[in-house]
């Protein structure tokens, strides 16, 4: 089973990898530097303005510490054809699951070490103790998300459903628990409360492990995973696993029938229809104006809010251009006596309205925030962001994604 595990792993990290550099692009890179240094100079700014010991703080990082537990799930590569292949070997595929166990611990603990370095200085100010106690922190994070790991590992078995709810709830509790005696009490008492969770969870929930497998909920549970992760994979190139949602949405029909319908608007109207429709570009849209409005909300300094409304408005302009190939296999189109080049001029159209609608929204958040005359700065550098988007990078980047 150790072969069999190695080799459905190095199967997938094969076709992650294949995706990875279409993710890492430099427009990603550039995008995520960008936000930790902004995030990282309010943060530090924030702290500056706290003194030992500040109370609140404990709160603050227990809550923050107990959602990052919940980042990274149980990875079993299992497949649909599994329920009747490997249904012999039930016996032997809990040696499988515990390889499986072993695989899902390293990335949620490579992001708990990065959560806990960049909460460590807010450890400082709440506690008074010194940097050198995040290995400490660090372990006790580990320790629960193991049991974490544990539940959701026995969740794919035969158990009663609210014998599994009682064991999440417990989990719940005592996390958040350890998690305040860590801050406020004594950090030993927390590494002795971890400890003995993740030893607790490691007896029980083992004997679990000799209970039937719920073949069908097992391969279900690695879809949900799967399709998560090629969700966001799909923000950045086509992915064949995804297959988009297409929803009628009646209400926003007024605005297609706006559209004149002639010849020149026909790839305009097919844009605009797909766009309304399709559940993946809209959806992506509506996420990152909340997420750039909430953040310009957040705010009070006029050239962070000008420099956080131009990145999300480019961030939206980049992630909307896969729209201009949606129609680039359909044979019907190409039979259209239509030049090629209305296609520029409609995607360049209706990206600009988008645009513009998000400049409007972000400006006016602005405004409200800021004083002055401070009120006109961001406006003015979205629209000059949004002009320059349109006629000089969408025009190129077309151009680069058709040779």
């Amino acid at each position: 089973m150790n072969n069999f595990f190695q080799l459905r792993l190095a199967k997938h990290q094969k076709k992650m990898m294949k995706y990875l550099r279409y993710v890492l692009n430099d427009h990603f890179v550039l995008v995520c530097l960008f936000l930790i240094g902004g995030i990282g100079f309010y943060y530090s700014n924030w702290l500056k303005t706290l003194t030992t010991p500040f109370y609140i703080g404990g709160i603050i990082l227990s809550l923050f510490w107990l959602i990052c537990l919940f980042i990274g799930k149980f990875a079993t590569f299992t497949q649909a054809a599994d329920i009747v292949f490997l249904l012999p070997k039930e016996k032997e595929i809990r040696e499988y699951l515990q390889h499986a166990f072993r695989y899902s611990c390293v990335f949620p603990f490579l992001f708990l070490s990065l959560a806990c370095g960049f909460s460590m200085p807010l450890v400082v100010v709440t506690t008074g103790q010194p940097f050198s106690f995040y290995f400490i922190y660090l372990f006790i994070l580990c320790c629960l998300k193991s049991s974490q790991l544990q539940l959701k590992r026995v969740e794919i078995f035969r158990i009663e459903k609210k014998e599994l709810i009682i064991w999440k709830i417990f989990w719940i509790l005592t996390t958040s628990l350890i998690l305040l005696i860590g801050i406020y009490g004594w950090i030993w008492a927390g590494l002795l409360g971890a400890v003995a969770q993740s030893s607790i969870y490691s007896f029980f929930l083992w004997k679990k492990m000799s209970y039937h497998l719920d073949w069908e909920k097992m391969v279900q549970v690695e879809e949900q995973r799967l399709h998560q992760i090629y969700q966001f994979i799909n923000l950045f190139t086509d992915v064949p696993e995804i297959t988009s949602r297409i929803k009628r949405r009646r209400y926003l029909d007024p605005l297609l029938q706006k559209v004149n319908k002639n010849s020149g608007n026909t790839y305009f109207y097919l844009y605009a229809r797909r766009f309304i429709r399709g559940s993946d570009f809209s959806g992506l849209f509506l996420r990152l104006l909340f997420i750039g409005g909430l953040l310009i909300a957040s705010m009070d300094d006029v050239y962070f809010i000008t420099a956080v409304g131009m990145l999300f408005i480019y961030l939206i302009g980049f992630q909307l251009l896969p729209l201009y190939n949606q129609f680039r296999y359909m044979t019907l189109v190409q039979l259209y006596p239509i030049k090629e080049t209305q296609k520029k001029q409609a995607i360049q159209k209706l990206l600009f309205w988008l645009l513009i609608i998000t400049a409007g929204i972000f400006g006016l958040i602005g405004a409200i925030v800021l004083d002055g005359l401070d009120k006109i700065i961001p406006m003015v550098g979205y629209l000059l962001l949004v002009s320059l988007f349109i006629k000089i990078y969408l025009p190129t980047r077309i151009k680069k994604m058709m040779e």
